[in-house]
């Protein structure tokens, strides 16, 4: 069982929220790995939000009470570490209380993931369960078909565009996955299957997507729309 790096730790935490579409502007990292032009753009917007629309979207993602969110706010508890507090309680099935107490001012949510005893494989399937449940309400895919995708290597964005073009054509997902290649983008997929133009953007607004995603910038095991 693998315990986590401090890099990994922190990386692994923002790509939760970047693909969940939470909260991500207050994730402060110790070691902070490069960010992508689309993470950054995200986070600028999502920089707008209240105190109590981002409780309200941690609260979302983790199951946890806004109000107990609020409290740790008010009683001033930065956000970016309620955030963490809140996934590491996930991922180790602790609560809140129990997670945040052993956060002091003298170790790192990286000492307190290895006291909690959270391996990189917890930490993954938090973040392909998060997914599959923001995929679900995205997009109506079945939870347990959106895990088994993700547990096949499938880039969530990836799952909600093959989802989408799979309502508007009434193929099987998998189908519609299958036409997506290294080399081409969802845009080629969409004009493979006979989706015009209109129909593809009104689905990429839908899901939350920016209209192209190429270049150097682009993200690690993202494919290009």
């Amino acid at each position: 069982m693998k315990m986590l790096s401090k890099k990994t730790l922190a990386a692994m935490i923002a790509g939760t929220f970047i693909i969940a579409g939470a909260a991500s502007p207050f994730i402060a990292q110790a070691v902070e790995p490069q960010e992508s032009s689309s993470a950054y753009h995200h986070k600028q917007g999502q920089m707008k939000m209240s105190p109590e629309e981002a409780a309200k979207r941690i609260s979302e993602t983790f199951g946890i009470e806004q109000t107990t969110i609020l409290t740790y706010q008010n009683n001033g508890m930065s956000l970016k570490d309620i955030k963490k507090a809140a996934f590491l309680a996930k991922a180790s099935g602790r609560s809140m209380e129990d997670v945040v107490s052993k956060k002091t001012a003298d170790n790192t949510w990286k000492d307190v993931c290895k006291t909690l005893g959270i391996t990189k494989e917890q930490m993954k399937a938090t973040r392909q369960d998060i997914a599959a449940n923001h995929l679900n309400k995205k997009t109506d895919i079945d939870k347990a078909t959106a895990l088994d995708l993700l547990h096949q290597g499938y880039h969530p964005r990836d799952i909600g565009m093959a989802k989408e073009l799979s309502k508007n054509t009434n193929q099987p997902i998998n189908d519609v996955l299958s036409l997506k290649k290294i080399n081409n983008t969802w845009s080629d997929v969409a004009s493979t299957l006979g989706v015009d133009k209109d129909t593809f953007k009104k689905d990429l607004k839908e899901m939350g997507y920016a209209p192209h995603h190429r270049g150097p910038h682009q993200e690690i095991g993202q494919s290009r729309i």
